[in-house]
Protein backbone atom coordinates (compact mmCIF):
# COMPACT_ATOMS: atom_id res chain seq x y z
CA UNK A 1 0.00 0.00 0.00
CA UNK A 2 1.52 3.68 -0.68
CA UNK A 3 -0.68 5.92 1.28
CA UNK A 4 1.98 9.05 1.50
CA UNK A 5 2.02 10.23 4.88
CA UNK A 6 0.77 14.00 5.26
CA UNK A 7 3.94 14.96 6.67
CA UNK A 8 5.70 13.52 3.99
CA UNK A 9 3.88 14.86 1.31
CA UNK A 10 5.71 17.92 0.44
CA UNK A 11 8.99 16.23 0.70
CA UNK A 12 7.36 13.83 -1.87
CA UNK A 13 6.07 16.00 -4.82
CA UNK A 14 9.07 18.27 -4.91
CA UNK A 15 11.10 14.93 -5.61
CA UNK A 16 9.02 12.38 -7.03
CA UNK A 17 10.37 8.92 -6.95
CA UNK A 18 10.80 7.49 -10.68
CA UNK A 19 8.71 4.24 -9.33
CA UNK A 20 5.55 5.21 -9.42
CA UNK A 21 3.57 6.84 -12.34
CA UNK A 22 -0.20 7.57 -11.54
CA UNK A 23 -0.49 10.18 -8.34
CA UNK A 24 -4.07 10.75 -7.03
CA UNK A 25 -4.05 14.29 -4.61
CA UNK A 26 -7.20 14.15 -2.62
CA UNK A 27 -9.05 15.78 0.49
CA UNK A 28 -10.56 18.58 1.48
CA UNK A 29 -8.14 21.36 1.00
CA UNK A 30 -8.53 22.12 -2.42
CA UNK A 31 -6.21 25.04 -2.67
CA UNK A 32 -3.33 22.65 -1.13
CA UNK A 33 -4.81 19.57 -3.70
CA UNK A 34 -4.13 22.08 -6.61
CA UNK A 35 -0.65 23.92 -5.30
CA UNK A 36 0.58 19.56 -4.69
CA UNK A 37 -0.30 18.67 -8.04
CA UNK A 38 1.06 21.89 -9.87
CA UNK A 39 4.64 20.92 -8.08
CA UNK A 40 4.31 17.45 -8.70
CA UNK A 41 4.11 18.89 -12.31
CA UNK A 42 6.57 21.09 -12.34
CA UNK A 43 9.36 18.22 -10.97
CA UNK A 44 8.02 16.10 -13.07
CA UNK A 45 10.68 16.45 -15.66
CA UNK A 46 8.07 17.21 -18.37
CA UNK A 47 8.50 20.46 -20.76
CA UNK A 48 4.51 21.59 -19.36
CA UNK A 49 4.45 24.04 -22.31
CA UNK A 50 4.78 21.77 -24.80
CA UNK A 51 1.71 20.09 -25.93
CA UNK A 52 2.88 16.81 -27.05
CA UNK A 53 4.19 16.32 -23.84
CA UNK A 54 1.85 17.71 -21.39
CA UNK A 55 -2.05 17.02 -21.53
CA UNK A 56 -4.68 18.65 -19.18
CA UNK A 57 -7.53 16.76 -19.20
CA UNK A 58 -11.23 17.11 -17.19
CA UNK A 59 -11.86 14.64 -15.61
CA UNK A 60 -15.69 14.78 -16.75
CA UNK A 61 -14.12 13.64 -20.25
CA UNK A 62 -11.95 11.17 -18.91
CA UNK A 63 -14.90 9.18 -17.48
CA UNK A 64 -17.18 9.81 -20.18
CA UNK A 65 -14.74 7.54 -22.45
CA UNK A 66 -12.94 4.71 -20.43
CA UNK A 67 -10.31 4.04 -23.29
CA UNK A 68 -9.28 7.47 -24.12
CA UNK A 69 -6.93 8.26 -20.66
CA UNK A 70 -5.11 4.75 -21.67
CA UNK A 71 -4.53 5.41 -25.55
CA UNK A 72 -2.55 9.05 -24.17
CA UNK A 73 -0.96 7.25 -21.88
CA UNK A 74 0.57 4.57 -24.37
CA UNK A 75 1.10 7.26 -26.74
CA UNK A 76 5.09 7.90 -27.47
CA UNK A 77 5.56 11.65 -27.43
CA UNK A 78 6.53 12.62 -30.80
CA UNK A 79 9.53 14.19 -30.17
CA UNK A 80 11.00 11.32 -27.23
CA UNK A 81 11.47 11.68 -23.60
CA UNK A 82 8.22 11.52 -20.68
CA UNK A 83 4.67 12.64 -20.95
CA UNK A 84 2.51 13.89 -18.29
CA UNK A 85 -1.07 13.57 -18.35
CA UNK A 86 -2.88 16.27 -15.23
CA UNK A 87 -6.20 15.42 -14.91
CA UNK A 88 -8.45 17.49 -13.11
CA UNK A 89 -11.94 18.81 -12.56
CA UNK A 90 -15.64 17.53 -11.27
CA UNK A 91 -17.25 14.67 -12.56
CA UNK A 92 -20.33 12.55 -11.25
CA UNK A 93 -19.41 9.90 -13.49
CA UNK A 94 -17.15 6.93 -12.23
CA UNK A 95 -13.68 7.41 -12.84
CA UNK A 96 -12.68 3.79 -12.37
CA UNK A 97 -13.17 1.94 -15.40
CA UNK A 98 -10.84 4.36 -16.98
CA UNK A 99 -7.88 3.95 -14.12
CA UNK A 100 -8.67 0.42 -14.26
CA UNK A 101 -6.99 0.38 -17.59
CA UNK A 102 -3.65 2.40 -16.89
CA UNK A 103 -3.44 0.57 -13.56
CA UNK A 104 -3.01 -3.04 -15.23
CA UNK A 105 -1.31 -1.81 -17.79
CA UNK A 106 0.79 1.19 -16.71
CA UNK A 107 2.53 3.11 -18.82
CA UNK A 108 6.51 3.38 -19.14
CA UNK A 109 7.11 7.31 -20.32
CA UNK A 110 4.14 8.56 -19.08
CA UNK A 111 2.96 10.16 -15.77
CA UNK A 112 -0.42 10.59 -14.65
CA UNK A 113 -1.61 13.50 -11.68
CA UNK A 114 -5.38 13.03 -10.81
CA UNK A 115 -6.44 15.82 -8.43
CA UNK A 116 -9.69 14.67 -6.46
CA UNK A 117 -11.93 15.90 -3.89
CA UNK A 118 -12.46 14.59 -0.11
CA UNK A 119 -12.42 10.73 -0.92
CA UNK A 120 -12.74 8.07 1.84
CA UNK A 121 -11.06 5.64 2.99
CA UNK A 122 -13.47 3.07 1.55
CA UNK A 123 -13.45 4.79 -2.13
CA UNK A 124 -12.87 2.75 -5.27
CA UNK A 125 -10.51 5.19 -6.75
CA UNK A 126 -8.63 5.62 -3.68
CA UNK A 127 -8.07 1.92 -2.62
CA UNK A 128 -7.25 0.92 -6.23
CA UNK A 129 -4.16 3.43 -6.40
CA UNK A 130 -3.03 2.67 -3.24
CA UNK A 131 -3.03 -0.32 -3.60
CA UNK A 132 -0.99 -0.53 -6.68
CA UNK A 133 2.51 -0.90 -6.93
CA UNK A 134 2.97 2.19 -9.43
CA UNK A 135 0.65 4.67 -7.78
CA UNK A 136 0.65 7.06 -4.91
CA UNK A 137 -1.88 8.24 -2.83
CA UNK A 138 -1.22 12.14 -1.12
CA UNK A 139 -4.26 13.43 0.95
CA UNK A 140 -4.40 16.99 1.87
CA UNK A 141 -5.88 17.82 4.52
CA UNK A 142 -6.85 21.30 6.00
CA UNK A 143 -3.69 23.20 7.46
CA UNK A 144 -3.01 22.88 11.71
CA UNK A 145 -1.17 25.15 13.55
CA UNK A 146 2.22 23.53 12.46
CA UNK A 147 1.39 24.12 9.00
CA UNK A 148 0.01 27.62 9.41
CA UNK A 149 3.72 28.57 11.17
CA UNK A 150 5.41 26.83 8.25
CA UNK A 151 3.75 28.47 5.60
CA UNK A 152 3.90 31.88 7.49
CA UNK A 153 7.73 31.27 8.18
CA UNK A 154 8.22 30.82 4.34
CA UNK A 155 6.48 33.09 2.95
CA UNK A 156 8.07 35.71 5.21
CA UNK A 157 11.44 34.69 5.11
CA UNK A 158 11.28 35.00 1.28
CA UNK A 159 10.96 39.06 2.02
CA UNK A 160 13.08 39.07 4.67
CA UNK A 161 10.40 40.84 6.65
CA UNK A 162 9.70 40.25 10.51
CA UNK A 163 6.37 40.12 12.20
CA UNK A 164 5.41 41.18 16.27
CA UNK A 165 4.00 38.31 18.19
CA UNK A 166 0.68 39.19 18.99
CA UNK A 167 0.50 39.73 15.18
CA UNK A 168 1.63 36.85 14.26
CA UNK A 169 -0.84 35.26 16.42
CA UNK A 170 -3.58 36.88 14.85
CA UNK A 171 -2.81 36.25 11.75
CA UNK A 172 -2.31 32.18 12.23
CA UNK A 173 -5.86 32.37 13.54
CA UNK A 174 -7.19 33.84 10.38
CA UNK A 175 -4.99 30.94 8.47
CA UNK A 176 -5.93 27.40 7.33
CA UNK A 177 -8.71 25.72 6.14
CA UNK A 178 -7.48 26.26 2.15
CA UNK A 179 -3.94 26.71 1.59
CA UNK A 180 -4.14 28.62 -1.55
CA UNK A 181 -6.41 31.10 0.57
CA UNK A 182 -3.84 31.34 3.43
CA UNK A 183 -1.21 31.88 0.44
CA UNK A 184 -3.17 34.61 -0.96
CA UNK A 185 -3.43 36.36 2.25
CA UNK A 186 -0.53 36.52 2.85
CA UNK A 187 1.09 37.58 -0.13
CA UNK A 188 -2.11 40.57 0.40
CA UNK A 189 -0.31 41.49 3.71
CA UNK A 190 3.32 41.06 2.56
CA UNK A 191 2.34 43.44 -0.61
CA UNK A 192 0.11 46.18 2.14
CA UNK A 193 3.44 46.02 4.13
CA UNK A 194 6.05 46.40 1.49
CA UNK A 195 9.15 48.43 2.54
CA UNK A 196 8.41 48.98 6.28
CA UNK A 197 10.26 45.95 7.56
CA UNK A 198 8.10 44.82 10.64
CA UNK A 199 4.45 43.64 9.98
CA UNK A 200 2.30 44.84 13.03
CA UNK A 201 -0.86 44.54 15.13
CA UNK A 202 -2.39 47.19 13.05
CA UNK A 203 -1.23 45.90 9.67
CA UNK A 204 -3.13 42.47 9.92
CA UNK A 205 -6.45 43.73 11.56
CA UNK A 206 -6.08 46.34 8.13
CA UNK A 207 -5.57 43.48 5.91
CA UNK A 208 -6.54 40.30 7.00
CA UNK A 209 -9.25 41.53 9.60
CA UNK A 210 -11.19 43.82 7.64
CA UNK A 211 -14.77 44.61 7.92
CA UNK A 212 -15.87 41.64 5.59
CA UNK A 213 -14.15 39.11 8.13
CA UNK A 214 -15.74 40.73 11.00
CA UNK A 215 -18.98 40.50 9.46
CA UNK A 216 -19.23 37.10 8.35
CA UNK A 217 -17.67 35.47 12.01
CA UNK A 218 -21.15 37.45 13.04
CA UNK A 219 -22.92 35.15 10.60
CA UNK A 220 -21.52 32.09 11.95
CA UNK A 221 -22.26 32.67 15.16
CA UNK A 222 -25.80 33.80 14.53
CA UNK A 223 -25.92 30.24 13.01
CA UNK A 224 -23.78 28.17 15.49
CA UNK A 225 -26.29 29.95 18.42
CA UNK A 226 -29.54 29.59 16.43
CA UNK A 227 -30.64 32.94 15.22
CA UNK A 228 -32.41 32.41 12.02
CA UNK A 229 -32.97 35.70 11.45
CA UNK A 230 -29.96 37.59 12.20
CA UNK A 231 -28.28 35.02 10.00
CA UNK A 232 -30.17 35.54 7.18
CA UNK A 233 -29.65 39.01 7.17
CA UNK A 234 -26.09 38.97 7.48
CA UNK A 235 -25.42 36.32 4.73
CA UNK A 236 -27.04 38.79 2.24
CA UNK A 237 -25.12 41.29 3.44
CA UNK A 238 -22.30 39.48 2.59
CA UNK A 239 -23.36 38.02 -0.60
CA UNK A 240 -24.10 41.53 -1.72
CA UNK A 241 -21.25 43.34 -0.79
CA UNK A 242 -19.19 40.29 -2.87
CA UNK A 243 -18.25 37.62 -0.20
CA UNK A 244 -17.56 34.71 -1.66
CA UNK A 245 -19.71 31.76 -0.49
CA UNK A 246 -17.65 29.18 -0.64
CA UNK A 247 -15.52 31.58 1.78
CA UNK A 248 -18.67 31.56 4.13
CA UNK A 249 -18.43 27.98 4.47
CA UNK A 250 -14.72 27.95 4.58
CA UNK A 251 -14.43 30.35 7.63
CA UNK A 252 -17.79 28.34 9.57
CA UNK A 253 -16.27 24.96 8.77
CA UNK A 254 -13.18 26.59 10.68
CA UNK A 255 -15.35 28.03 13.49
CA UNK A 256 -16.78 23.89 13.77
CA UNK A 257 -13.25 22.80 13.96
CA UNK A 258 -12.30 25.35 16.54
CA UNK A 259 -15.67 24.00 18.55
CA UNK A 260 -14.75 20.50 17.87
CA UNK A 261 -11.43 20.78 19.45
CA UNK A 262 -12.86 22.72 23.11
CA UNK A 263 -15.40 20.18 22.77
CA UNK A 264 -13.11 17.68 23.03
CA UNK A 265 -11.38 19.22 25.71
CA UNK A 266 -14.61 19.50 27.72
CA UNK A 267 -15.71 15.99 27.29
CA UNK A 268 -12.25 14.39 27.80
CA UNK A 269 -10.83 16.49 30.99
CA UNK A 270 -14.20 17.77 32.13
CA UNK A 271 -12.84 21.69 32.22
CA UNK A 272 -15.50 24.40 32.02
CA UNK A 273 -16.47 25.85 29.08
CA UNK A 274 -14.79 28.97 30.27
CA UNK A 275 -11.90 27.72 30.73
CA UNK A 276 -11.33 25.55 27.49
CA UNK A 277 -11.93 28.53 25.14
CA UNK A 278 -9.06 31.14 27.33
CA UNK A 279 -7.01 27.84 26.05
CA UNK A 280 -7.31 28.23 22.74
CA UNK A 281 -4.28 29.15 20.66
CA UNK A 282 -4.15 31.32 19.12
CA UNK A 283 -6.63 33.15 21.15
CA UNK A 284 -9.59 33.53 20.02
CA UNK A 285 -10.92 37.38 20.08
CA UNK A 286 -12.99 38.59 23.28
CA UNK A 287 -15.81 39.44 20.99
CA UNK A 288 -16.44 35.68 20.18
CA UNK A 289 -15.82 34.03 23.53
CA UNK A 290 -19.13 35.10 25.37
CA UNK A 291 -21.04 33.62 21.83
CA UNK A 292 -19.08 30.42 21.77
CA UNK A 293 -19.20 29.87 24.95
CA UNK A 294 -22.95 29.76 24.20
CA UNK A 295 -22.71 27.31 21.05
CA UNK A 296 -20.84 25.15 22.83
CA UNK A 297 -23.62 24.50 25.41
CA UNK A 298 -26.10 23.76 22.45
CA UNK A 299 -23.49 21.43 20.10
CA UNK A 300 -22.78 18.12 21.43
CA UNK A 301 -19.70 16.21 19.98
CA UNK A 302 -22.10 14.20 17.53
CA UNK A 303 -24.18 17.36 16.04
CA UNK A 304 -20.63 18.60 15.82
CA UNK A 305 -19.21 16.21 13.26
CA UNK A 306 -22.86 16.25 11.28
CA UNK A 307 -22.24 19.82 11.39
CA UNK A 308 -18.86 19.49 9.88
CA UNK A 309 -19.72 16.99 7.11
CA UNK A 310 -22.66 19.48 6.03
CA UNK A 311 -20.03 22.17 5.62
CA UNK A 312 -17.17 20.10 3.88
CA UNK A 313 -19.54 19.45 1.50
CA UNK A 314 -20.83 22.83 1.14
CA UNK A 315 -17.24 23.99 0.45
CA UNK A 316 -16.77 21.34 -2.45
CA UNK A 317 -20.09 22.08 -3.95
CA UNK A 318 -20.10 25.92 -3.91
CA UNK A 319 -16.41 25.88 -5.55
CA UNK A 320 -17.71 23.25 -8.41
CA UNK A 321 -21.62 24.99 -8.68
CA UNK A 322 -20.81 28.96 -8.85
CA UNK A 323 -24.24 29.69 -10.07
CA UNK A 324 -25.86 28.04 -7.30
CA UNK A 325 -23.09 28.89 -4.51
CA UNK A 326 -25.32 31.38 -2.83
CA UNK A 327 -27.94 29.17 -2.38
CA UNK A 328 -26.34 26.34 -1.19
CA UNK A 329 -24.27 28.35 1.66
CA UNK A 330 -27.76 29.77 2.50
CA UNK A 331 -29.16 25.90 2.91
CA UNK A 332 -26.09 24.94 4.91
CA UNK A 333 -26.18 27.72 7.63
CA UNK A 334 -30.23 27.56 7.55
CA UNK A 335 -29.81 23.93 8.26
CA UNK A 336 -27.29 24.66 10.75
CA UNK A 337 -29.56 27.48 12.54
CA UNK A 338 -32.48 25.65 12.85
CA UNK A 339 -30.91 22.81 14.33
CA UNK A 340 -29.11 25.10 17.11
CA UNK A 341 -32.81 26.70 17.55
CA UNK A 342 -34.31 23.60 17.77
CA UNK A 343 -31.67 22.33 20.78
CA UNK A 344 -31.62 25.59 22.71
CA UNK A 345 -35.74 25.10 22.97
CA UNK A 346 -35.57 21.86 24.29
CA UNK A 347 -32.85 22.95 26.91
CA UNK A 348 -35.32 25.61 28.12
Amino acid sequence: MTAIKPANSDQFVAKPSPEYSIFLIFGPDTGLVSERANVLAQNSGVDLSDPFSSIRMDADTVAADASRLADEAHTVSMFGGNRLIWISGTTRRNLMPAMKLVLETPPDQCRIIIEAGDLKRDSALRKAVEKSKIGAAIACYSDGPREIARLIDSELQATGMLIEKDARELLASHLGGDRQASRNELQKLILYCDGQGKITIDDITAIIGDVSTVETAAVIDAAISGDVEAMHAGLAHLLVSGMSPDMIMLFSLRHFQLIQQVRHQIDTRGLPSATAISAIRPPLHFSRKAKTEKALSIWDAGSIDRALSRLDKAVLECRSKPALAPALAGTALLAISVEARQKSRRRI
